[in-house]
């Protein structure tokens, strides 16, 4: 039972970034990939939270080139699921012809399916992706000691970043398995009809 609610609860997140696409800048639902909370730094010496910036520096860098690396992958799935769509679209005719409403019914699903992973790989793309860093304007407030709280600030920003991260992982991942199921739907009706 609680896999099928985890599998529920991720193709909702699915058609939340899909909708989103018509909703520009909303923020969207991410899964808890990453449930460690950040712990408290008011025993961390000097040295200890430089050590603690430079790891969030390290880690943030690599969430914003996964994140760049998944929206490569899912511009790559559009280009090809594009194209795709207009296929199985096009498949329409020969089924037309074997007038049989179970063919017409595959044809129909697949074309959606495939449909759906295309839209899918536009919301990885363009949907509101949020990964927190320190903005100078607002570092410039900060009040002594600056040191601990900035490093306070950015452990607690990471989980953020992670739980967006693992969640286009996991979109993209869907939008995959949309766009075969799809095109692979269509082929066998294409077999079957002709």
């Amino acid at each position: 039972m609680r896999n099928f609610r985890l599998f529920v609860r991720g193709q909702w997140i699915y058609l939340v970034h899909v909708l989103a696409l018509l909703v520009p800048g909303r923020e969207v639902p991410v899964l808890p990939a990453h449930p460690t909370p950040a712990q408290t730094l008011t025993d961390w010496n000097e040295d200890e939270l430089k050590l603690m910036l430079d790891e969030a520096r390290r880690q943030g860098d690599r969430q914003v080139a996964t994140l760049e690396q998944i929206r490569g992958r899912a511009q790559w799935l559009f280009t090809f699921g594009a194209p795709l769509v207009v296929a199985v679209a096009s498949v329409y005719p020969a089924i037309g012809m074997n007038d049989s409403d179970w063919w017409t019914l595959v044809w129909l699903v697949s074309l959606l399916a495939v449909g759906y992973g295309v839209v899918g790989a536009a919301a990885i793309m363009t949907v509101r992706a949020d990964i927190n860093m320190i903005d100078s304007a607002v570092l410039s407030g900060y009040v002594r000691p600056i040191l601990e709280a900035l490093a306070a600030d950015c452990a607690g920003m990471m989980r953020d970043g992670e739980n967006t991260v693992a969640t286009r992982l996991t979109l993209f991942r869907q939008a995959v398995v949309w766009v075969i199921v799809g095109g692979y739907g269509a082929l066998i009706t294409w077999l079957a009809v002709r």
